[in-house]
């Protein structure tokens, strides 16, 4: 496929490069697919697309710079937004042949699969296995930092520290989305209240507060990551590439 039919098959209502599920579907032999997605994620409810070659979102922005600038290159995860990450990083060398796929495997399996029920069903398979791991102390649900690590992608996984901290000593983790504390959790008003979310922060003090408000706006599955990003690190866990 040359580099203008694969433009042209672009859109960027979200301000990168995106193509939709089907295309990449009808395509996927034309072109270098990537599922950036842990490697447990590909037998987890939402399965790998055939043909997908896997290169975990963190081995793959080590790579930015090193592929070949003339080969078609798509992304996917699950939702869009890790490619999109990874998407924008190629973007930003220079590259003009990468795109993410829109809604990534949730719409991968919904309009190409024709599985309407998936964020249904991958909701709930998610919430009982975030259940099963989920212990109490102090009143509080938790889950291990080492627990998290082994589930990224299933659960969302949410940093509520400031933004600034993200790029601090503690790093952060690169499948986590950033949604401050002190913004009142805004982001989280639209988001389904049976989606099982695991909370993290420095320590662990705002994520529980984050939690005990969540639980007051409706959510049903939610834990607190023990130690948060300081018990991240002791368990020797990786973080984003600086």
């Amino acid at each position: 496929m040359d580099l203008q039919t694969f433009q042209a098959a672009t859109q960027r209502t979200s301000g990168m490069a995106e193509v939709s599920a089907p295309w990449a579907a009808a395509h996927r032999a034309e072109v270098k697919f990537i599922d950036v997605r842990q490697p447990h994620e590909l037998t987890g409810p939402l399965g790998a697309a055939e043909g997908v070659q896997n290169i975990p979102l963190d081995d793959l922005l080590t790579q930015v710079g090193q592929w070949d600038r003339e080969t078609p290159t798509v992304l996917i995860c699950r939702s869009g937004r890790r490619s999109g990450i990874a998407t924008a990083a190629f973007e930003a060398k220079g590259y003009r042949n990468v795109a993410s796929v829109e809604g990534g495997t949730l719409a991968w399996n919904t309009e190409v699969l024709g599985l309407g029920d998936i964020h249904l069903s991958e909701r709930k398979t998610s919430a009982a296995t975030l259940r099963e791991a989920t212990y109490t102390t102090n009143g509080l649900p938790e889950v291990s930092p080492d627990w998290v690590h082994g589930h990224l992608g299933l659960v969302r996984f949410v940093d509520v520290r400031e933004p600034d901290e993200l790029r601090g000593e503690l790093g952060q983790v690169l499948q986590a989305v950033n949604v401050p504390l002190s913004t009142g959790l805004a982001a989280v008003e639209s988001w389904p209240r049976d989606e099982p979310i695991v909370i993290t922060c420095k320590a662990g003090g705002r994520a529980a507060r984050a939690l005990f408000h969540m639980q007051h706006l409706g959510f049903q599955h939610l834990a607190s990551m023990e130690g948060g990003m300081l018990g991240w690190h002791a368990a020797r866990l990786p973080v984003a590439p600086r």
